[in-house]
């Protein structure tokens, strides 16, 4: 526990000042608080009996006003304090969880593909939103009456010790069992809080899951299917909300109720002291004062203890992503590729999925500079697999993939990905203008530049003919655009990178024939002077590629072009044959 608080606590390094004037300013209140009690008791113990010995009217007049005016002033600074404090606690609570979401957000951009097929989006959401959310409250919030109460309680301790010392021994009793029992209630609190947590990832899950798949659930009437599957979550939540709901009841009770017996034993015992005259009036109605003051930040702090645990909750879920390693590093000094020719080489490559049987073992390809070529070959037959090591979406378990003779663990991610473009079978277009997402890539491209790529990728007289032209807003994932149209928009996006290397994954595989031709026609024009691999089931797409390796289970079994792989290759053959039928 001790580990992470430290942890945690680093997070307001950088604003250590602000936090120092914070916590002055709450000293400062915490000694103003003691002014109520500390005028109560001066006032009947010396201001009423003094004006009861016969000053005249002018001299009392002029006692009571500055009285007046002495609680005025202190709850007018008190005010202005109490508004630094909240100020000074928001604007450090807000910063430090934008630094956290951040961090979190940069940190799972960078996990692998792996973590993302394991993980739910909804589940992501969850933590990086609410689970943050949470610990805000824990530094805006929790954190401030902590320290609040620590310094009130220091001071009112003092004060009481100072008119009754046994009197506070006595009173303070109740206080070993207190922080007993919010300790017990909330190590159960902590786990209720985890277990909603995780509800509520599950929660989020569900419906951003129903929400994206709305066109197929309507298509089957599955709405109350789906009204069903998240009622049982929501169930379950209702439960957990139930238990947290009682168990912070009873925890509160209790400790208001413990708190209640040291109140009636001073009252009782200090009814007695003035009735013998070891004690004045004024100096109980302080001391009575000054233990509701004692017990409000007693149980204040139990309160802290139980929004601590039930944060907690939130800390160890955000921890536990921000401590997964990121499969994919770079180098501390990693080459940066000025001019790449594009050659590829695949050396001995053997790797491994964690969650299927697939292997690639002892794999080599060489791909020469401007070479364009096509890769083919039955589903799970490893396409992909060499589209994914390229891209270093994973890395290989041993052997080497290079370009121009530089191992890929040696390369700049950012160089690598500037020098090797992949357009993908699931064209995904931001919920942007299309100007903004052909220059996703490069984002200081001018509108000139933008245009010729579109161009280049036949969709500009199309871009033109919109009401908004390049300034479109294509909704959220491009809905308001075709598969065709989004598909060009993403070869423009690809294009206006003039990389070295483009990659074509099943980039017309889902395309009509028009939409097709269309990037056909633009793709003549686009590989050039490029190296270009080029995956499609569509043997159409390939037949003029200068080589096409036929691939299965990892393994290439043939290699050549089109005509000869067409009488000599049996799995080409059928391949071919199964589209003719289609």
């Amino acid at each position: 526990m001790m580990a992470k608080i430290k942890r945690l606590l680093r997070y307001l390094k950088p604003y250590w000042k602000v936090e120092l004037g914070a916590f002055l300013v709450m000293a400062v209140i915490s000694v103003l608080s003691l002014a109520l009690p500390a005028a109560i008791q001066y006032l009947i113990d010396n201001l009423i009996p003094s004006l009861a010995a016969g000053e005249d009217a002018a001299a009392k007049i002029h006692k009571v006003v500055l009285f007046a005016l002495f609680l005025i002033g202190v709850y007018l600074v008190q005010i202005f304090l109490g508004w630094l404090r909240d100020y000074t606690s928001a604007y450090v609570g807000a910063h430090l969880i934008a630094d956290l979401r951040s961090q979190l957000f940069d940190h799972l951009q960078r996990l692998s593909l792996t973590f993302f097929q394991k993980h739910q989006v909804g589940e992501m959401m969850s933590r990086l939103l609410s689970d943050v959310g949470q610990i805000q409250g824990l530094f805006s919030f929790t954190l401030l009456v902590f320290l609040t109460n620590i310094l009130l309680l220091m001071a009112v301790l003092i004060y009481l010790l100072t008119i009754n010392p046994v009197m506070t021994l006595i009173a303070i009793i109740p206080v070993p069992l207190t922080i007993l029992l919010t300790h017990f209630f909330g190590k159960k609190l902590n786990t209720l809080m985890r277990k909603l947590q995780e509800t509520t990832a599950s929660l989020s899950a569900r419906f951003q899951e129903s929400f994206l798949s709305i066109k197929t659930v309507k298509s089957f009437g599955q709405e109350s299917h789906e009204k069903n599957k998240t009622d049982n979550i929501l169930n379950g939540m209702t439960g957990l909300y139930i238990k947290n709901s009682v168990v912070n009841s009873l925890a509160t009770n209790m400790v208001h109720f413990i708190n209640m017996l040291g109140p009636i034993i001073v009252l009782s015992w200090g009814t007695y002291l003035i009735a013998g005259g070891s004690m004045k009036l004024g100096a109980l109605m302080a001391f009575y004062i000054l233990l509701t003051y004692l017990y409000s930040p007693i149980q204040d702090l139990a309160s802290v203890n139980i929004q601590f645990q039930t944060a907690m909750a939130s800390v160890d879920r955000v921890f536990e992503y921000l401590d997964l390693p990121p499969n994919i590093e770079e180098i501390s000094a990693p080459v940066i590729l000025e001019h790449p020719r594009g050659a590829v080489d695949f050396k001995d490559v053997f790797f491994a999925y964690e969650e299927n049987s697939f292997k690639m073992e002892h794999f080599n390809l060489s791909i020469r500079s401007k070479e364009k070529l096509a890769i083919v070959g039955p589903s799970g037959s490893g396409k992909t697999t060499i589209v994914n090591l390229l891209m270093r979406f994973y890395d290989p378990n041993s052997g080497s993939v290079k370009i121009d003779g530089i191992d890929l663990k040696q390369l700049s991610l950012r160089s690598l990905h500037r020098h090797v473009s992949l357009v993908d079978q699931e064209p995904l277009l931001f919920r942007a203008t299309i100007f903004d997402n052909i220059t996703y890539a490069r984002q200081d491209a001018t509108q000139k530049e933008v245009e010729e790529a579109a161009r280049v990728a036949n969709i500009h007289d199309f871009i033109s003919g919109l009401n908004g032209g390049y300034q479109s807003e294509v909704g959220e994932r491009g809905v308001t655009l075709s598969g065709g149209e989004k598909q060009r928009v993403c070869l423009a996006r690809a294009v206006l990178t003039n990389p070295a290397i483009l990659i074509l994954d099943e980039a017309t595989s889902a395309l009509d024939s028009r939409s097709e031709h269309l990037i056909q026609e633009a793709l003549n024009q686009i590989l050039i002077d490029k190296t270009a691999i080029i995956i499609a089931h569509r043997l159409a797409t390939v037949q003029h590629a200068d080589r096409i390796i036929l691939i299965e289970d990892g393994r290439i079994i043939d290699e050549g072009r089109h005509d000869d792989l067409i009488v000599r290759s049996p799995l080409y053959r059928e391949l071919a044959q199964k589209q003719l039928r289609a």
